[in-house]
């Protein structure tokens, strides 16, 4: 949480934390954040009202003590002092100062870099060995610049005096004590006195780092060589989990001093550094022979920064490495390619480069920054259509190498706040700086670079922002421009097979209309495109595995992929190869499932092209070739062999209409179908085509004669009875099981017979020459004079309503003029074609054609039946359960079998 309510100052600049990271005496550090620009920085913040009182009230308890007005005095000006020597000094390992020491009636307060700890907090799992052997590094060379080139003595060297900023670099800090030479002459140099008798803890030393002849001897004397005994004792106190060679029970007692030094004197002097080892316990060997020159007991004799500096501690690769790391900014652009090429080289007696075995602090807090700082640096500075110079573009590369190789030990959220955020994703704001863009189309090489990473990317981020990436870089990592082809055309190359080669890894998670309009285009276009023989064997295998993951469908492949295939020209025998393998496999697939007819017009035929059109293969080869496209021949085979019956039907039922039609041709199978319980259904009656065509003739009756219509096809009968049309070929017509009627010829004086047929009973078609003619039956003049009394399905017109609609209708019809031509075009828009229900074509076959008309029969007054007269005659009715059991004889009316 960050207060806000400051208008003006620091804190009306800056955000700052309500809790302090840590306190370095007698500071408070806050962290803070600029409201405007976001920058991080550390507020530095003494509570003047909290210190006054603690001071009033230790006054008050002991008569010995100053005025307490006197006593804040000295310590206010000890303050701005410190903050003001801060400001003056300049250089890496000294704390940097943004906002200078501001004064409030509360509170003192300045803002500096962004640090989270000093040497006194910091947790001890954070301090590895190279990581303190560097910090020592840097406070050598601080403390080496306070004394070479300012002439300074900082007299106030302790852990609590230096601060690790967020990057893990050490710097010095807590100048109250600091003393400069070119003001201080050399008598007052060798007479120089220590007050170190306030109570208030801040104003004194810190005796336990203080040199002995600043305390011990009669004659102080003040030289740099006081801050090289207290960094001899800051080693110590590092390496040996903050423990203390002098450990004063009171740290402003002179007295304590004097006895724990006699006891380290004792230990420590007059010993063979080989001897020392069971008291300087955890500090390396390499400084065994260099650390008895910085506790020397009188300064002259001990060790100058310059040769600690030089010394063997420091000369491993890695320390020196660090180093040249903290310098970057001042190198040259020729000295950071050959560091950086350096960094990667792998060693291989442990396979593993230089920067896996520098501390990950110092990774993830000081390289990595910088790293990221140098690319956002190049592209800000490049237009968004312009190519980098080679040298830059080494170093791009090199710098994104490096990154993504230190982002495999980060966390996906410190992933997304120190790289991704900064590199791989375009500011939105309207005239901000592209940088993934420019990146991206800034050389081959760099993309090159992201493509081999992509791996490491994908592991640090979500699917929709890795696939985003994908998208934006796929048509620039497929494709280039003439002036990058002609280049780095190599390299384009394997920026393709790369690529190619990592994008089954990830289809999966891209959305399937990307990859069926965009995404597989492309790779058609690559495989259509490209002369590069690895290429296009690569896209190959990339169709391969998107049909083995099901990634893509049947639509896709035959509209996209087999017009790409079929024109291929290649024929060198691992293309040769690689497609026929593709073949066979998507003859297999399940998934795709093309069509036969798909597969023999176009697999087929291409593979025998390929096979045949291959000349640089040997004959092995080329069997192999042949063995594949015979297997594929094999699968189409098997595929049309089990669309097929495994049989084929008898000639018997192909005759009888029964050829592939599901129905039984056995008496076990007819059992099979029946169901006990079942209602018969209505049958439909034969869909026939034979249409009787009338024939024009006048030397007939009125009623024209019909002739059949030649070339009939045959029908199938239902199991029950039904009407068969006449058919004047000589077609063998099929009939039921059960029954049917023969057609009957008509002749002079002829009449119908009320037949019975047997079940079992068959008739073969009558044979008609094209003049042969049928005749409307009419009744003769001895039926129609006698006049029986009807009792099977006689109405009369009052009693039959229905009787009466049908006579009204064709009463319309009777009372029309008799023309033959108006019959014959009656006749051709009759209905010729799908079959009617079993009952109504019965009905039918016992009533006269209605279609045509029937001129009335001129006769002499005669006596009808009820329900009949000289126009019509009704047809009886027949009774449900005679229609329904089609195999019961039919009870026949005598009298209408005489009058018919």
């Amino acid at each position: 949480m960050f207060k806000l309510n400051f208008k003006s100052g620091i804190r009306g600049t800056y955000n700052v934390s309500d809790n302090p990271s840590f306190v370095a005496e007698p500071w408070s550090i806050y962290p803070g954040k600029h409201r405007s620009n976001g920058k991080l920085v550390s507020v530095f913040i003494f509570d003047k009202t909290k210190f006054e009182s603690q001071v009033n009230r230790l006054c008050s308890t002991s008569s010995a003590a100053k005025n307490p007005k006197t006593i804040i005095s000295e310590c206010y000006e000890l303050i701005k002092f410190e903050v003001n020597q801060l400001s003056k000094l300049k250089h890496p390992q000294i704390l940097t100062i943004f906002e200078v020491l501001e004064e409030t009636k509360t509170k003192f307060l300045f803002a500096s870099e962004p640090v989270v700890d000093n040497l006194q907090t910091i947790s001890h799992n954070n301090l590895d060995d190279l990581s303190i052997q560097k910090g020592l590094l840097q406070i050598a060379k601080g403390l080496h610049f306070l004394h070479s080139y300012c002439s300074i003595i900082h007299l106030n060297l302790q852990p609590e005096s230096v601060f690790v900023n967020s990057q893990g670099d050490w710097k010095l800090g807590g100048f109250r004590f600091l003393q400069n030479l070119n003001e201080i002459s050399p008598s007052e140099r060798e007479n120089f006195y220590i007050m170190n008798s306030s109570f208030v803890p801040f104003a004194n030393l810190n005796l336990n780092f203080t040199a002995p002849e600043l305390i011990i001897d009669s004659h102080t004397n003040l030289s740099f060589a006081n801050d090289i005994w207290s960094f001899g004792n800051l080693i110590y106190y590092l390496y040996n989990d903050h423990d203390l060679l002098i450990n004063c029970f009171d740290l402003n007692s002179i007295s304590d001093y004097k006895q724990e030094f006699r006891k380290f004197e004792m230990k420590f002097y007059n010993h063979k550094p080989s001897e020392l080892k069971y008291m300087l316990k955890n500090i390396p060997e390499k400084l065994y022979p260099i650390f008895p020159q910085l506790l020397a007991r009188y300064p002259n004799d001990r060790l100058t920064l310059e040769h600690f500096i030089e010394c063997e501690f420091f000369n491993g690769s890695i320390i020196k490495a660090m180093w040249f790391i903290d310098e970057f900014s001042t190198k040259s652009i020729d000295e950071k390619l050959m560091f950086m090429e350096g960094l990667l080289v792998v060693d291989p007696s442990t396979n593993t480069n230089l920067i896996s075995q520098f501390p990950a602090p110092f990774k993830s807090s000081k390289l990595l920054p910088l790293l990221v700082e140098v690319l956002v640096n190049e592209f800000n500075v490049l237009n968004e259509n312009s190519l980098l110079d080679n040298k830059t573009n080494k170093l791009v590369c090199y710098s994104l190498e490096i990154i993504l190789d230190i982002s495999q030990s980060l966390s996906q959220l410190t992933f997304q706040d120190k790289v991704f955020d900064s590199l791989f994703k375009d500011d939105t704001k309207k005239n901000a700086n592209k940088i993934l863009t420019k990146m991206l189309t800034s050389s081959v090489r760099v993309r090159l670079t992201l493509v081999e990473n992509l791996a490491k990317i994908q592991e640090k981020t979500n699917d929709k922002q890795f696939i985003d990436l994908i998208k934006k870089m796929l048509d620039l990592v497929l494709t280039s421009s003439p002036k990058e082809l002609e280049a780095e055309k190599e390299t384009q190359i394997k920026l393709q097979d790369s690529f190619l080669q990592f994008l089954p890894k990830v289809v999966e998670r891209i959305e399937f209309p990307y990859i069926k309009n965009t995404l597989f285009p492309l790779l058609c276009h690559v495989f259509k495109t490209t002369t590069i023989l690895s290429t296009k064997l690569i896209t190959i295998e990339t169709f391969e595995i998107l049909v083995e993951k099901k990634i893509i469908d049947k639509i896709i492949i035959t509209e996209q992929l087999f017009p790409v295939l079929k024109n291929l020209k290649s024929r060198d025998k691992r293309v040769v190869g690689t497609v026929l393998n593709f073949f066979l496999r998507l003859s297999k697939s399940s998934h795709v499932s093309l069509e036969l007819e798909s597969m023999v017009d176009s697999v087929l035929p291409q593979c025998l092209s390929l096979a045949f059109g291959c000349n640089d293969c040997t004959q092995s080869e080329f069997r192999k070739f042949m063995s594949v496209t015979n297997d594929i021949q094999k699968e189409l085979v098997e595929r049309k062999l089990s669309s097929l019956p495994t049989a084929a039907a008898s000639v018997s039922s192909t005759f009888n209409g029964n050829a592939n039609t599901g129905r039984p041709t056995t008496f076990e199978s007819l059992l099979k179908t029946q169901t006990i319980g079942d209602t018969p259904k209505e049958l439909p009656g034969p869909q026939s085509k034979t249409i009787m065509q009338p024939r024009r003739s006048g030397q007939h009756s009125p009623i024209n004669s019909f002739k059949p219509l030649h070339g009939a096809t045959q029908q199938q009968q239902s199991p029950a009875s039904s009407f068969q049309p006449l058919h004047t070929s000589n077609t063998v017509q099929s009939h039921s099981p059960i029954s049917s009627f023969k057609p009957l010829q008509a002749s002079p004086g002829s009449s119908f017979k009320s037949r019975e047929a047997s079940p079992a009973s068959s008739y073969k078609p009558m044979q008609h020459s094209p003049a042969s003619s049928f005749k409307p039956i009419q009744p003769s003049r001895k039926q129609q004079t006698s006049s029986p009394t009807l009792t099977f399905g006689a109405t009369t017109s009052t009693n039959n309503p229905s009787n009466t609609r049908l006579l009204n209708t064709l009463q319309s019809t009777f009372d029309r003029r008799k023309n033959p031509d108006d019959e014959f075009d009656d006749f051709q828009s009759a209905n010729t074609g799908g079959g009617l229900p079993m009952k109504q074509m019965n009905d039918r076959n016992n009533h006269v054609n209605k279609s045509l008309p029937t001129p009335p029969v001129s006769t002499p007054s005669v006596n009808y039946p009820p329900g009949f007269n000289s126009n019509m005659i009704l047809a009886p009715k027949v009774s449900s359960s005679g229609a329904a059991h089609g195999t019961q004889t039919k009870k026949i009316n005598s009298d209408l079998s005489d009058f018919l």
